[in-house]
């Protein structure tokens, strides 16, 4: 069991001492849990194989399941996977924001997040504390819901804290999610096609690109 420290912040007005911390933990191969705009995610530094392999042992998850790869701008996105002009229009669309785009993946993100695949789901965050803790951080953050395997996801830190406590590094408590739903997921691999449906309409990605 890890001795789990929770935080509580304000997204409006985040302790930058707090995600500092939170920061480094993600450096020195923690994993922390963390608000985003859509469901509360559990990551840790996606080049750090062990500190992945504690999340799917955090969450009680099936290692052929793959993680998402959060990131905070385009260009972090361009170091770890190839984007195509559609994956390029959907970011600069909807981006930072509840959409994750499915592409294929550069040869730097280890096997374990991908599960031993050549794609990659990217996921552009728009939650202050996520963007800041990432950018302190300096990595793309593996990350999925922070919730044991199969149960609901979390939409605030007190549903965190009841799946994770004792099993993650940090929890970090900001409240209520904005959208306490999934993002939407396409994969851009050949013809387009959604393959969750989620806080993004496909009448608004039907807008931008043909699905």
């Amino acid at each position: 069991m890890k001795n789990t420290v929770v935080y509580k912040l304000d997204e409006k007005n985040p302790d930058i001492n707090i995600i500092k911390i939170c920061a480094k933990k993600i450096k020195d191969g923690g994993v922390v849990c963390f608000p985003t705009e859509t469901v509360y995610g559990v990551g840790a530094n996606a080049f750090d194989k062990k500190a992945v392999a504690d999340i799917y042992y955090a969450k009680e998850r099936p290692m052929q399941k793959p993680l998402l790869c959060h990131v905070y701008s385009l260009e972090q996105a361009m170091e770890i996977a190839y984007l195509t002009d559609e994956a390029k229009l959907l970011i600069s669309k909807f981006t930072p924001g509840p959409l994750t785009v499915i592409v294929k993946k550069k040869e730097g993100i280890p096997d374990i997040v991908t599960a031993s695949g050549d794609t990659v789901g990217l996921r552009f965050p728009s939650n202050a504390i996520f963007s800041l803790s990432a950018r302190e951080a300096g990595c793309p953050i593996a990350a999925t819901s922070a919730n044991l395997s199969g149960n609901i996801s979390a939409k605030n830190g007190e549903e965190v804290i009841k799946e994770l406590f004792g099993r993650v590094d940090i929890i970090i408590d900001a409240g209520n999610t904005e959208y306490g739903l999934e993002s939407t997921i396409i994969s851009l691999l050949g013809e387009p096609k959604i393959l969750r449906q989620g806080a993004v309409s496909r009448e608004c990605i039907e807008r931008v690109i043909k699905v």
